[in-house]
């Protein structure tokens, strides 16, 4: 693995112009951004994106809505409703470029050494690109695992207590001016305001995303969770200072994103600690999550996940008998739902059951009952369980499989923000029906001309046409490949 800081810059902007540096959240093969990136970076050619405005340059895209490609995701199964957003790829390239400009790299770069100088404060989330161009998603698992829980369990030989936290609605919360602050400094930031100023011009263009507005940023890049880092390695610091002035020297903190782990030898200084990152952050828009704070003094046990430790003391897996397996999956979904777990209990019922299926499976409609009810419930399961239902699918007749997808279509129906389930479900029919209607604007980019962003304040050639590769569409299998979902990151 290589973090962004280690590359120069233009290694940093060949990572973050990969299709899944632009959009993290898994899709089918047949979406691929990478040409239409690579089209505007090369019409761009280096220039400034106002160059490009209509009108003489007198609608800038802050003015209008929707230039981002926006949909909800469910993040715990229930009311917890995330926007991620498909960044307009002219906005996001300029971004790019920008930031990786030779002389802007280094001094983010410089930033981010500030930021790092207390050892006692170590952030666990830099972006990472593998070495395996294909297992970027793999080797961020692993290095929350490495990185964060491994850690937290070491800390127990130093340490006697642990204090856990996290920030509620991060990326949603962020005040876009403290990029600037971030980057610039405070001091420096407050007293100008011009596009000279690198922090300034990157808070502009984050606006430019978002109809002007200055709170939040755009979820669902590693380039927006890299300027997340920018905002939240400067809290680093201000957290930093003010520990050194409490005194507290005997301590340490770990941070993944916007989750924290604090190790002390009392819970005085744990305390101390909470209420000086509370006081930080809420000077940069941010809250703590309460109901997510706790302070304990068994650092060993709290360090793993509690879906994790369960299912290293339980077996889920039913051999021999899918339903048997799914039933118990689904029971551990009602308590854990959503998690990671859920997804390592899926691959391995994938892996060991249904991979190596010669014949239709008993129960066939019981199995895909129970499949679909985890769906239903835990969003993040939708291409595991799609993959699932692609493999029983090839032991039915058509009729039959459309009478399925039919009763999979009307209940999922009953949910708000389908977008990302109609994604998926549109994988499962799009071999055999390719004209199948969805209600998702992605999804009608595969028989129509509808268009994904607001391009009107742009005179550049935006070709949407790119992102769809009608190649793999012709070629593609009714059964899903594994590597379309690459189950393996989750064992």
């Amino acid at each position: 693995m290589k973090r962004i800081l280690d590359m120069p810059n233009a290694d940093a902007k060949l990572f973050l112009l990969k299709n899944k540096s632009y959009f993290s959240l898994d899709l089918p093969p047949y979406f691929d951004f990478n040409n239409l990136l690579l089209s505007i970076d090369n019409n761009l050619n280096g220039k400034d994106l106002k160059n490009f405005y209509k009108d003489n340059k007198t609608i800038p895209p802050k003015s209008c809505e929707n230039v981002n490609y926006k949909f909800l995701h469910n993040k715990d199964g229930k009311f917890d409703w995330r926007p991620f957003e498909i960044i307009h790829p002219a906005l996001y390239v300029y971004l790019v470029n920008v930031i990786c400009e030779k002389d802007n790299w280094k001094k983010i770069n410089e930033r981010f050494k500030s930021f790092q100088k207390n050892k006692k404060i170590v952030c666990c989330s830099i972006p990472y690109e593998s070495s395996n161009k294909k297992m970027d998603k793999k080797d961020t698992i692993l290095n929350w695992w490495n990185t964060f829980e491994q850690k937290s369990i070491s800390m127990s030989l130093k340490f006697n207590c642990m204090a856990i936290t996290d920030i509620n609605n991060c990326y949603g919360s962020i005040y876009t001016h403290s990029i600037a602050w971030a980057v610039e400094t405070k001091n420096i930031a407050k007293k100008d305001h011009s596009d000279t100023l690198l922090g300034n011009k990157i808070d502009k263009i984050i606006q430019d995303m978002s109809y002007g507005q200055t709170n939040g940023i755009p979820q669902g890049s590693v380039l927006t969770d890299f300027i997340a880092e920018i905002v939240l390695g400067y809290a680093d610091e201000q957290i930093s200072s003010e520990i050194n002035k409490n005194k507290i020297k005997d301590y340490s903190i770990l941070r993944y994103r916007d989750d924290y782990r604090i190790f002390a030898q009392n819970e005085y200084d744990l305390n101390v600690i909470l209420k000086i990152i509370t006081e930080v952050l809420s000077e940069l828009n941010f809250k703590l999550h309460t109901q997510k704070t706790s302070i304990t003094d068994d650092i060993i046990t709290n360090s793993i996940k509690k879906d994790k430790a369960n299912i290293l003391v339980n077996n889920y897996i039913v051999l021999n008998n899918i339903q048997k397996s799914l039933f118990n999956i689904r029971n551990f979904s009602l308590i854990y739902p959503n998690s990671g777990s859920l997804l390592k209990l899926l691959t391995e019922v994938y892996e060991q059951q249904i991979k190596p299926l010669k014949k239709k499976p008993k129960n066939v409609e019981q199995i895909i009952s129970i499949l679909v009810d985890i769906m239903y419930r835990n969003p993040k399961t939708y291409n595991l369980c799609v993959l699932i239902l692609s493999v029983i699918f090839s032991f039915l007749g058509k009729t039959t499989i459309n009478k399925y997808i039919n009763l999979i279509s009307k209940k999922f129906k009953n949910l708000p923000n389908t977008n990302y389930i109609d994604i998926w479900l549109q994988r499962l029919t799009i071999a055999n029906d390719i004209a199948r209607k969805y209600s998702c604007t992605l999804c009608k980019k595969i028989y129509s001309e509808v268009k994904i962003w607001n391009s009107d304040w742009l005179n550049l050639k935006i070709d949407e046409s790119l992102i769809i590769n009608n190649e793999i569409i012709q070629s593609i299998s009714p059964i899903m490949q594994e590597e379309e979902v690459n189950p393996f990151i989750y064992q």
